[in-house]
Order: structure tokens, then sequence, then C-alpha cells
């Protein structure tokens, strides 16, 4: 039984330390011009779990292995490793599949155009005392340089782009507006295989070009996150 009274000398006795000991860490030692690798940014990581949820929602993976791969992600310590969980789920463009050229008018008319359509490498749009709506988030996109040329007379164009596409945009107006707003989407890295170039002029219209997700990306959001 031990001797919970002081000693008779008044010498005082230090309370016994309740925290582990711990041996000391060593830090790993890199070769010399060796960087220390980064991890993952919180945004790169939200990239690919974004992907992951676009392709679960067009059923390219099952839910086992969605939930696995998101749990993989939260989890990857490098880069390269966050690539390989969607390596296989990139995006394709098969040959021959994309027309040369293309038009949509809408002439004392409305034209309006969404959903899964392949955009011509020469795309022109013309409204002339008329409205037209064409919402390419979902549209299929040649590798390269695609260009999209505008017409509008008295009369109202709104494109949608995929939200991530890089695109050029070079418009003139008259007593109109030529506003392109999907130029630069913070968070989203730009595809640097696939360029939308888009000219054109609007003469007492409106022209609007602007961006947002995919119809599938934008339903997997509006679903809650299981992780297992």
């Amino acid at each position: 039984m031990t001797d919970l009274h002081p000693p008779a000398n008044g010498t005082k006795i230090a309370a016994p330390s309740l925290a582990p000991t711990l041996a000391p860490t060593l830090a790993p030692t890199l070769a010399p011009g060796v960087a220390p690798t980064m991890g993952p940014t919180v945004s790169e990581r939200e990239r690919v779990v974004d992907l992951l949820q676009l392709r679960f929602a067009d059923d390219r993976l099952t839910l086992d292995d969605f939930e696995q791969r998101v749990a993989l992600a939260y989890r990857a310590k490098t880069a390269a490793e966050l690539e390989t969980l969607v390596a296989d789920l990139t995006p394709t463009t098969i040959a021959g599949t994309v027309p040369e050229h293309g038009r949509v008018a809408a002439i004392f008319s409305s034209n309006e155009r969404s959903g899964a359509m392949s955009v011509p490498r020469e795309l022109e749009i013309v409204a002339t005392f008329g409205n037209v709506e064409l919402d390419l988030s979902d549209a299929t996109f040649g590798e390269g340089l695609t260009e999209i040329h505008v017409s509008a007379l008295l009369g109202n164009v709104a494109v949608t782009l995929p939200l991530g596409m890089h695109v050029e945009c070079s418009g003139e107006s008259l007593f109109g507006t030529f506003d392109c707003k999907a130029a630069a989407i913070a968070g989203y890295p730009a595809d640097a295989d696939r360029v939308v170039r888009i000219t054109g002029h609007s003469k007492f219209a409106s022209v609007e070009i602007g961006a947002q997700p995919s119809r599938s990306m934008r339903l997997a959001h509006d679903s809650p996150r299981r992780l297992s």
C-alpha cells in the first residue's frame, strides 16, 4: 500500500506524470535537390468527387464503387493518387462524330435547344427579330478549336457552355449587349484540349454567353453524399 503521508523532514515529492512517454519522431530526410511532395488541395479533391458524382449519375459506377472511390479521394496523399481514381472515367471524343459546320437560326420566331448533341466545329447562330436559347452544357465538343459566330439583330441569343470549358470571347454591340461570363470560372480547371472561340455582333439585341455544370452533374449535386 502506497504511503500518502509526507516525509517528516518536509521534503516535497513531485507528482507522478500521467502523460505517456513518447519516443522522439524523426523527420524524413529528403535527398538533396528533391522538394517535399505537397498533398492535394481541397478544391482538387472536390473536383474529383464532382466527376465521380457525374459518372455515378451516368450509371458508369456502381454505388459500392462510387463510395469506395470517394473515400479514397479524401484519403489520397498526392495528386497522382487522385488522378488514378478517375483515369478510366474521363470523357472521350470519338473521331468523326463532330460535324464540321452547323447553323441555328430564329427569324421572327424562337429556337430553343438543349440536351445531348454534337457541336459542329464551326457553328453559326442567327437571331433576327427572334430568340435563340442554346444549352450546350450536356453537348459533346471535338478536341481542338470550336468556333461559334453569333449574329443578333433586334433579337436575343443565350448560349450556355459546360462549366470549365476554355472560352475565348470577342464580340461587338451597337445599342445592345454582348456579354460573356464563361471565360473564367473560379474553382474549376479549364479543359486544355478543347477551346471555344465566340465572335459576332449584337445590333439592338442581347447576346449572353454563360456556363453551368451539365444536367447530370446538377442532379448528382442535388443528391446527398453517402460515404461508407
